[in-house]
């Protein structure tokens, strides 16, 4: 089977390689849901010790056999099986990554982000261009329905720490400390792989991890593994409404979730309780001040279906803190993999 044939819609479009790149394009629906799939019932991880029938795995994983099977021929179509003489399925390369237990897994990331609520309110990004506005099928945005979806919201977590766990690779290769110790807050920080690894380069703060009820639902595990859970305060609450007391609060990938007029009031939210010569530390996906693309415009695409934010440019981050009193006092690039920049903030 040659590339040309591996795109259904390619080999309409034709064009030679221009066709088959953007009937790639239509054909990611099934791409994605078939990644899903596959990281949700966790098959990767039955596959690993060799070819398997669609029967045996089915059976393992909790999946209608017949179903699974076409999945997993789909899923060689798309390059992550193959299926040998005897129509078992074996993983590929590129199937390996969605194991589990292998460096860099993907598992995680197609289970929380390519789940139903990711596809809600995708498909009405055509809705969201034309008026300007949030998406009407998710009101609340996604936080409100992982409130009601706890099981989507542990996947969404999972992703997310995944995420983070790239990030504070970075940090830790980078040897970065913040300008500021004593109590860290983490506002938004879900399962602690952030803050954990703050505290853990920084062995006389104390944390506080803050964030909704549901998100916090795995970090006593993961700071108990980090060792961590005499020196961390979880609390429950909402950002926007107030945040704990710190001497540096920490917003990684959070304030993109909120539009301007909303990240004013939670950074004043902040400048009320920040601590004589306190700091806020931004971690985002920085877009940048010329003209080229950057995978910071993919996330700020989302950022603008799912729940009305944004992502900015530093000059934005800096104006938007000079209005709650902060002024930019460091700026740390961790661009190696994805364009995160770290801004520290002190009050004036």
């Amino acid at each position: 089977m040659t590339d040309r044939q591996l795109s259904l819609n390619g080999v309409m479009l034709g064009h030679g390689e221009d066709g088959l790149r953007a009937g790639q394009f239509v054909d990611s629906l099934l791409m994605a849901q078939v990644a899903l799939v596959l990281a949700r019932l966790g098959v990767p991880d039955l596959m690993a010790a060799g070819p398997r029938s669609a029967g045996d795995l089915a059976a393992e994983a909790g999946a209608d056999p017949d179903a699974l099977g076409r999945v997993l021929a789909a899923a060689a179509v798309f390059g992550l099986a193959r299926r040998d003489a005897g129509g078992r399925f074996s993983l590929t390369g590129a199937g390996e990554l969605f194991r589990t237990d292998v460096a860099g897994s993907a598992r995680a990331a197609a289970a929380g982000f390519l789940g139903p609520p990711m596809w809600t309110v995708g498909s009405r990004i055509t809705e969201v261009v034309t008026t300007g506005k949030v998406n009407p099928a998710a009101p609340g945005g996604l936080y409100e329905y992982y409130g009601k979806h706890p099981e989507e919201a542990r996947w969404f977590g999972r992703a997310m720490s995944r995420v983070t766990a790239t990030m504070v690779a970075e940090l830790a290769a980078s040897g970065f400390r913040p300008l500021t110790s004593g109590r860290i807050a983490d506002l938004g920080g879900g399962r602690g792989t952030l803050l954990s690894h703050l505290l853990l380069t920084d062995p006389g703060s104390t944390g506080v991890l803050f964030d909704r009820a549901e998100a916090l639902a795995e970090a006593p595990e993961v700071l108990a593994q980090a060792g961590l859970t005499d020196r961390v305060e979880l609390v429950p609450g909402d950002f926007t409404a107030a945040v704990p007391p710190a001497d540096l609060h920490v917003f990684s990938q959070v304030l993109h979730n909120w539009d301007d007029d909303r990240v004013r009031a939670i950074l004043g939210n902040c400048a009320r309780v920040n601590r004589p010569g306190g700091s806020i530390m931004v971690i985002e996906l920085m877009l940048p001040d010329g003209p080229g693309p950057s995978l910071a415009h993919l996330m700020d695409l989302i950022m603008l279906t799912t729940l009305g934010g944004r992502e900015r440019t530093r000059v934005q981050h800096e104006e938007l803190m000079a209005g709650a009193g902060y002024v930019l006092a460091r700026d740390t690039p961790l661009d190696r993999i994805l364009p995160w920049r770290i801004l520290e903030f002190r009050r004036r």
